[in-house]
């Protein structure tokens, strides 16, 4: 008697086709959509391809599965390689209409394990996998993608050209593989002497957000009450675009915290040698602050590869020390930048920018000349 295994799960998810496959191959976003089952990528690459192998855990279950195939907007194969199961898997999108046929199906796996052979041999099978899958997996991406949240895969490059400044956030939470994700991008920054002297604080607690708020939204109006009189804005209120990114400002520093996360990037001076004094004095600041604004663009970037809105600000500066009392950070600890976290309340879109080679952006390449020698 075979103890090969046949079955799938399906769910109608009102969104296309075309959606429902780049959410599938979105590997480093599961965790946004299925929370029962854990998923780590054993690779770098954010979204799966042919190849591409990643662990589970969960639902009594765990192993390692590999992309053995593709067809896109149609179908991803699976195969499990390792673990409690081994065989082909697959998901498969059939459209109908405005709506997507979404199947999770086992094409004939076998158990690996003892407990999962007495399932099959009892006639359950994976029904607890199964379980999952309706009540958790399909509940999750119908979330995703019926609520028009982002499913890009992260892209280098499609996060590069999309990263904004994100200040109004849904109330959505960060599930914690996510955040966990975004922190260690972070720290896989260069750093001067690869000292890397970070650490990032991530509150999410309502009363310290509270607490931080309050004093940021201190700053935020000792800071307008600073531009207003000097006039500091002059070179750029005419904009068009003005009005909006200070409106934009103004609701951040007025419901800080209401963001779900917001994560305080640290610069920790006794780890900067030369560039800091015993006292916590930075000496050499370019060379210091170089060693943590590359982490902090990791962050955001990875933040948005994920689908998370972010912006850097540095408008506690004014009160830095109060903040740092407020939340146990030692006074040699310098607060180098406040991001906040969260799912956007608008979709990202290609920024605009001044072009490259446009009149206050030049770009020049010159041909390197050997001293002494021909060109």
């Amino acid at each position: 008697m075979s103890d090969s295994y046949f079955h799938a799960e399906e769910a109608v998810l009102r969104a296309p086709a075309r959606r429902c496959y780049e959410l599938v191959l979105a590997i480093r976003r599961y965790a946004q959509w299925w929370q029962r089952v854990q998923f780590e990528p054993l690779g770098p690459e954010a979204t799966l391809r042919p190849g591409s192998r990643y662990r589970f855990t969960g639902a009594q279950l765990s192993g390692t599965m590999q992309v053995s195939g593709m067809k896109p907007w149609r179908r991803v194969d699976l195969h499990c390689i390792a673990g409690d199961l081994l065989g082909p898997l697959s998901w498969e999108f059939t459209q109908r209409g405005n709506s997507t046929v979404v199947r999770y199906a086992y094409r004939g796996v076998e158990p690996n394990s003892e407990s999962l052979r007495r399932a099959f041999t009892a006639g359950r099978g994976l029904e607890v996998y199964s379980d999952m899958l309706q009540g958790d997996a399909f509940v999750g991406m119908r979330h995703v993608l019926e609520e028009g949240l982002d499913v890009s895969g992260g892209d280098v490059f499609e996060a590069l050209l999309t990263l904004r400044s994100v200040r109004r956030f849904r109330p959505d939470a960060l599930p914690d593989a996510t955040l966990r994700a975004i922190i260690e991008a972070a720290t896989h920054a260069p750093s001067a002497r690869n000292a890397q002297p970070w650490y990032f604080l991530a509150v999410r607690d309502a009363d310290v957000k509270r607490t931080i708020a309050a004093l940021y939204l201190g700053a935020w109006q000792q800071a307008q009450r600073y531009t207003s009189e000097i006039d500091a804005d002059a070179d750029i209120k005419d904009r068009p675009d003005y009005p909006r990114m200070i409106r934009s400002v103004d609701v951040l520093a007025t419901h800080l915290d209401s963001a779900p996360v917001i994560v305080l990037a640290l610069l920790d001076t006794s780890q900067l040698g030369p560039m800091a004094d015993g006292r916590g004095t930075i000496l050499a600041p370019q060379s210091a602050y170089a060693s943590i604004f590359p982490a902090v663009q990791n962050l955001m970037l990875a933040a948005r590869g994920l689908g998370v809105g972010s912006t850097l600000t540095t408008v506690f500066s004014s009160v830095e020390a109060e903040m740092r009392a407020a939340v146990g950070i030692p006074p040699h600890v310098h607060i180098a930048a406040l991001i906040p976290l969260g799912y956007p309340r608008r979709p990202f879109t290609v920024t605009t920018r001044k072009p490259v080679g446009g009149a206050r952006t030049i770009v020049s390449i010159v041909p390197l000349r050997r001293s002494g020698g021909k060109n």
